[in-house]
């Protein structure tokens, strides 16, 4: 509750307080004035002394009135009950100043009695005359102090109360009447507002006591004391009747005075909440988001902490300037149109607009603007909020560019390529243009990385990317998919074939020769060569698979036919290549189903008594039949398939010769088996040939290893050391198979630790006595016994090739004269056949 509430209760209390203490003095003042019965007046000094307090209440209620008003400032209060309480002030002052005399009993009297009857007929709205009759106090006033006046100039002509019998009954009947009206009206009043408060409870009790103090004065008194009485009847009605209206007016300022301060209380609560929304506007304009306020002209007008943080401009640089001061430059003046328009026709935009900072850097920011718009729907601000999101792009570019390119090149990936080629497909099969994919390859680049490390093959690759951006157009592809190998799509080139073709193969020339080209890679000059292939589509049925194989493949033509060439996809080798491919698959799974068996070929000495055999492997497939060794021995060396079968070779060869061991006529045989280059390379190759010779427990002289000149070729020391512990520490057998086939140096025959020398079968065959390969046999022969090496010759099928090697100084032979290849339960019986024959012959 308010200070201003408390007192307006307060004055209240204390104003009823003081009417009621008026009323009881008005109650009793006849009682003390009429003592003893005399008919004179007897206290007559008292009764003033009375009179006189209850002009000074009624007085002192008025200024509490007018108090109680003032604390409301209300604009409702009505002025006539303050009025109406001065003029009872008057008239109870008057009456008690007055000298002794009737006839101003007499004045005071009527006068009041009169008032009473102009305030009775005011509360009863039917009267005409009540809106001329509502300025009473005033009227009262006025007819008691004409009378007053009258009787101090003219008493005699007032008739004496006490000796017109008449006139006293006239009096005390006018005084009766006009107390009963009074109490009519206020019983009236009080009735209907009974509820209104506990005043007019208390009042209306007063009347009861007085109405019983009537009634004992009636019976006790004579008619001059009731006359008396009567006088003061009336004057208790109307301050019934003005208490009622005071209480009434007093409540009602009291309760504007409450309202108006729950109106003060609704004000300050409402401007607490404005302040604290300006509070939490100010923390939220302050936000980490920058934001910049302009006026209908776009303005600047106000800026946060955040915008300086990031422009770099403080808000006194650019508060009052357009917006357009940060712009960077890269839009052009139809994106801020579409962007205007945008904003006027849905009142906001949002999106990401390219800035510049103070210090002139370029940044990106994710941008929202809103129109403010009044009441009358006109724009008064527009509002942009912005965030720095450059940080944000650049890790989004640098996750894409980790997704989509090469590191190292920064040229488009696999995955891209792939992607881009995919909707290449889709466009030329729209459009029936054709294109193509170029398939790149280096040559020999795996040497460089061997010989002056990684860091160079880094070099050169990307200076072979920097020259493929120099020789392919804006709207072409490059890619690097992998090592060293890149990728150009070529789009769009020509609805003919043939002219894509040319195109093409001018583009193909002109990448070949400048990747010819020599690379300055630091301090060294390295000299490097592309095998190209090519693929033209048209993307009719066809995959992005497809079109990637099919181009590989044209670049392995490329490569075998002698590198540093550009070839175009061949269809018939693509099916010999899709052929190879289950061929693949096919000998995968003959490893794991033991499809594979070996084969023996008998060989023989000079006298053409049994020496050996050579363990050939032979694949027995299940809906294929025999699969010829030359058909899969190249796809699994190719695969490294080749590991795993001469793993297999080994230890079967061995486990055969540990069983014949055991037999007296095949004993002494030696079986010799093929290694293949890949085989020996592995660097615990000894170590496996050891561990399979403990294994099955063999003779390790009985164990030969036909080697291939290829082997040679790369790390001749390697090769020897190996060789060394192979036949010194191991003791096994060493030939050198095909011989004369390859690049035969007498430097590095002289250095490897052979045992023998095999004649290859395409000398063999072609044996005539004037022939090349004739003399070609015959330097064979008689370099190994120069090295003093064993020679044996294969694929001797004739009794003219046999005596031309016999005669010639050839010791040991093997081909299909003696044999073919066979299974060793018949490779037995061939052997005893042979062994028979030779004793028949001695």
């Amino acid at each position: 509750m308010t200070p201003t509430t408390s007192e307006a209760i307060r004055l209240r209390k204390i104003m009823v307080s003081v009417f009621a203490l008026g009323f009881v003095l008005q109650a009793v003042s006849p009682l003390l004035s009429g003592l003893g019965g005399d008919r004179q007046v007897q206290n007559l000094a008292l009764h003033g002394a009375v009179e006189m307090a209850g002009a000074v209440i009624s007085a002192m209620v008025a200024y509490l009135l007018l108090r109680l008003n003032s604390i409301a400032e209300g604009s409702t209060f009505n002025y006539r009950i303050a009025a109406a309480l001065l003029a009872m002030s008057g008239l109870d002052g008057l009456h008690a100043m007055m000298p002794a005399g009737e006839i101003f009993v007499w004045l005071h009297s009527s006068a009041t009695a009169l008032g009473g009857l102009l305030f009775a007929l005011i509360w009863f709205p039917a009267l005409p005359l009540r809106p001329y009759l509502k300025y009473w106090p005033v009227a009262v006033m006025l007819i008691s102090i004409a009378l007053g006046a009258y009787s101090l100039v003219q008493p005699e002509k007032l008739p004496r109360m006490l000796e017109a019998g008449q006139f006293t009954r006239a009096a005390v009947i006018m005084n009766i009447g006009g107390g009963v009206l009074f109490l009519l009206s206020a019983a009236k009043l009080l009735l209907t507002y009974r509820n209104s408060g506990k005043s007019e409870d208390l009042l209306f009790l007063f009347q009861c006591l007085i109405l019983a103090s009537a009634a004992i004065t009636f019976q006790q008194s004579s008619l001059w004391d009731l006359s008396w009485w009567g006088w003061h009847f009336e004057r208790l009605g109307g301050y019934a009747l003005t208490l009622w209206l005071v209480v009434k007016t007093a409540h009602a300022i009291e309760q504007k005075t409450l309202l108006g301060n729950q109106l003060l209380r609704q004000q300050m609560e409402e401007r607490r909440e404005s302040e604290i929304q300006l509070r939490i506007a100010a923390a939220t304009f302050e936000t980490h988001e920058a934001i910049m306020i302009t006026d209908a002209d776009a303005n600047i007008i106000r800026v946060n902490h955040a915008f300086e943080e990031i422009t770099g401009y403080s808000a006194d640089e650019v508060i009052g300037k357009n917006p357009s001061m940060l712009g960077s430059g890269r839009h052009d003046a139809e994106f801020y149109a579409q962007m205007w328009q945008e904003i006027r026709n849905t009142g906001t935009w949002s999106g990401e607009i390219w800035d510049r900072n103070k210090i002139g850097n370029i940044y990106t920011k994710e941008t929202t603007i809103s129109a403010v718009k009044n009441e009358k729907g006109e724009v008064t601000q527009y509002v942009s909020i912005f965030t720095d999101i450059s940080h944000r792009k650049k890790t989004e570019e640098e996750m894409y560019s980790l997704a989509f390119f090469d590191p190292l090149t920064k040229l488009p990936n696999r995955r891209l390529l792939l992607d881009r080629l995919g909707g290449a497909l889709s466009l030329a099969s729209r459009s029936h243009k054709y294109g193509a994919v170029m398939f790149i390859d280096l040559d020999k680049f795996k040497v460089l990385n061997d010989m002056l490390g990684h860091d160079y093959g880094d070099l050169l690759l990307t200076e072979v990317a920097s020259r493929l951006r120099f020789c392919s157009r804006e709207a072409d592809s490059l890619a690097r998919i992998g090592g060293d190998e890149f990728v150009v799509l070529i789009e769009n080139i020509s609805f003919d074939k043939h002219e894509a073709l040319q195109s093409v193969a001018k583009v193909g020339e002109k990448i070949r020769a400048t990747l010819a080209k020599p690379y300055q890679l630091r301090e060294n000059i390295h000299h490097s060569s592309p095998s190209i292939g090519v693929y033209l589509f048209c993307g009719d049925n066809e995959s992005v698979d497809d079109v990637i194989k099919r181009a590989d493949t044209a670049m392995y033509m490329a490569k075998d036919s002698g590198r540093n060439r550009v070839r175009f996809f061949d269809p018939l080798l693509q099916q010999s290549i899709e052929s190879r491919a289950v061929l693949e698959l096919d000998l995968r799974r003959a490893i794991s189903s033991q499809q594979f068996q070996l084969y023996y070929q008998i060989q023989l000495n000079s006298g053409l008594q049994p020496i050996g055999a050579e363990a050939l492997i032979r694949w027995i497939h299940p809906a294929r039949g025999m699969v010829p060794p030359a058909l899969f021995i190249p796809v699994a060396e190719e695969s490294s398939l080749i590991l795993e079968i001469s793993n297999w070779v080994l230890e079967t060869a061995c486990q055969q010769l540990a069983a014949w061991q055991q037999q007296e006529k095949m004993r002494d045989l030696v079986l010799a088996i093929n290694i293949s280059a890949v085989q020996f390379k592995q660097t615990d190759f000894v170590a496996q040939v050891k561990a399979a010779i403990d294994k099955h427990g063999i003779e390790p002289s009985r164990l030969k290893l036909e080697l291939t000149e290829s082997i040679a070729l790369d790390n001749l020391d390697f090769v020897i050391a190996k060789m060394h512990e192979l036949k010194q520490e191991l003791g096994v057998g060493l030939s050198l198979d095909d011989f004369g086939t390859g690049y035969s140096s007498l430097s590095y025959l002289k250095q490897l630790p052979l045992n023998q020398l095999k004649i290859d079968q395409s000398f063999v065959r072609d044996i005539k006595p004037d022939g090349s390969d004739s003399a070609m046999v015959k330097a064979i022969i008689d370099m190994a016994k120069n090295f003093d090496l064993d020679v044996i010759a294969e694929g001797v099928e004739t009794d003219a090739q046999l005596a031309f090697l016999a005669g010639n100084g050839c010791l040991a032979y093997q081909g299909f004269l003696f044999s073919q290849p066979v299974p060793v339960e018949q490779f037995e019986a061939v052997l005893l056949r042979w062994g028979a024959q030779r004793q028949r012959e001695g």
